[in-house]
């Protein structure tokens, strides 16, 4: 039996995430139960290239390992994991921890990240995750351990 997939553009993303623009940094996400996959192009315009860095635009690590945490994020939000006991309050998410982060690649304008998470451990209140960041098939970036905690919608 195959692992249902579902698709989401950025309308879909945007109408349930606590990140907005200009900092949201994903563009259309797939969820399975076991993972979830995300694209996003770095289009240029983007306040922070001004300056990092001078004449010579490159899109931040930190940002890198941003995107990979909205990514669980929206897992939380939008997974039908059996884990997660009830619908996730999108204002009950925040970030707690990160291990093992690298930046493998410098990433530029044009360059269309292809971002992954897998939930290692989901127990209420702490989500956990591992990710990872290509570009062209090319690793960008990686983070071991994403810890997330979270709580429930209220009835």
């Amino acid at each position: 039996m195959s692992e249902e997939i579902k698709s989401f553009t950025k309308e879909e993303i945007l109408a349930v995430m606590p990140q907005q623009p200009p900092f949201l940094f994903l563009d259309s996400a797939e969820i399975s139960e076991n993972c979830a996959n995300a694209r996003y192009e770095i289009k240029g315009d983007e306040f922070f290239l001004k300056g990092h860095f001078k004449n010579n635009p490159v899109f931040p690590g930190t940002i890198m390992f941003e995107a990979m945490g909205q990514l669980a994020v929206f897992y939380l939000l939008k997974s039908e994991s059996p884990a997660l006991e009830k619908k996730v309050d999108p204002g009950k998410i925040f970030f707690t921890s990160s291990d093992g982060a690298r930046c493998a690649r410098i990433c530029r304008p044009g360059d269309v990240l292809e971002i992954s998470v897998k939930p290692s451990r989901i127990r209420y209140p702490i989500g956990i995750f591992s990710g990872s960041m290509s570009v062209n098939g090319e690793r960008a970036a990686f983070i071991e351990k994403i810890s997330l905690t979270f709580g429930y919608m209220e009835i």
